[in-house]
């Protein structure tokens, strides 16, 4: 009889444990694995065990397991150590989402240094004097962390010709406002706070109904190990905001493509440059920051029509493809369903 493959997911959360196998298992459909959901904490190194969460006979359970045969990583971390150390005893390349809190200038430094140099804003490493010296451009930039998440702390600043000293966060109404340098630079420092952040160009984003908005695009891999863009969505930002981080406002991509594209020739044109675009971008960071089976994107279209990396999401989130019209929401069992594809394939190899 062929040996079905133990597929582990690893999450932060005890918490987490029954919700995320749940939905798992939901949409494995046919696909012949046995799932257990585990944290980091739940790993015996010395036993080479692991105390995990399945479904067995409709009954939720806590059984030991062996090693798995692949791992498909849901924690959202820093460093690799734990991968590095499950690999020691699973073989090389068997857990996947090896990073999934990605440092923002780290990705842009992979970015710019490769083909897709011109799909990136100019960035760097916040400095005071650096800081200093963009302001005296008078123009807007953006002011984010470097481990950010959920659009959080993400601040537009401004120096406007008059010497006025702006500082928004989310919506195009300031948040400070002074004509004191001395002052509005001990405010940055606090926002600052000694963590690391990056300062990027502002891009001015293409708007629907003068509302701005972006692009959050999901490229996984597959049953045979290849990229694809399993789903696009568009958020609309509410009202007089610059960002779409606070957005309920959720379009499936091609509805927003139509809006933006005239004739339907230029919306099929637009599509498969994002397409092709977020590919390329999963194979050139999967080569360079170690083995993904999935990333979020996201992508904007400037008024100019052309298309931007504004961020990368190693742990997507999926929960906004919930936030879709009911007709629009085809294509979600593959969102959940080609991680254990991939997550089968690794086992097979």
């Amino acid at each position: 009889m062929k040996k079905v493959p133990l597929i582990g997911i690893m999450v932060s959360n005890e918490k987490d444990l029954k919700p995320i196998l749940q939905t798992y298992e939901r949409y494995k459909g046919r696909l012949s694995v046995r799932l257990f959901s585990f944290t980091p904490q739940n790993i015996h190194w010395k036993k080479r065990t692991i105390r995990g969460l399945c479904l067995e006979n409709k009954m939720w359970r806590y059984r030991i397991f062996h090693f798995p045969d692949a791992v498909y990583n849901r924690c959202y971390q820093k460093g690799t150590q734990i991968i590095q150390r499950l690999e020691t005893y699973l073989g090389p390349n068997k857990c996947f989402n090896r990073v999934t809190q990605i440092d923002k200038w780290k990705i842009y430094q992979e970015l710019r240094n490769s083909d897709l140099e011109q799909y990136v804003p100019e960035t760097s490493v916040y400095h005071p004097d650096r800081f200093r010296e963009l302001l005296q451009e008078e123009k807007p930039f953006i002011l984010k962390p470097c481990y950010g998440f959920h659009g959080k702390k993400v601040y537009m600043v401004e120096k406007t010709e008059h010497h006025l000293f702006k500082i928004y966060e989310d919506t195009f109404t300031p948040l400070y406002a002074s004509y004191n340098a001395n002052g509005f630079f001990q405010e940055i420092a606090q926002l600052v706070a000694n963590k690391k952040f990056v300062i990027q160009r502002m891009i001015n984003f293409a708007r629907v109904d003068d509302s701005v908005v972006d692009f959050r695009i999901l490229v996984q891999k597959e049953a045979t190990g290849c990229w694809k863009v399993t789903k696009g969505v568009s958020r609309v930002a509410p009202y007089n905001f610059y960002i779409t981080n606070r957005s309920e406002n959720i379009h499936d991509i091609d509805e927003v493509l139509e809006a933006l594209s005239r004739p339907s020739s230029d919306k099929k044109s637009l599509y498969q440059k994002i397409s092709l675009l977020s590919i390329r971008i999963a194979q050139l960071l999967d080569e360079r920051i170690g083995l993904l089976g999935e990333i979020g994107l996201d992508l904007a279209i400037d008024e100019d029509g052309e298309i931007w990396i504004i961020e990368v999401n190693g742990k997507p989130q999926k929960s906004i493809y919930w936030k879709l019209n009911r007709g629009l929401r085809g294509g979600i069992d593959a969102v959940f369903k080609f991680p254990l594809e991939y997550a089968y394939y690794l086992s097979q190899t």
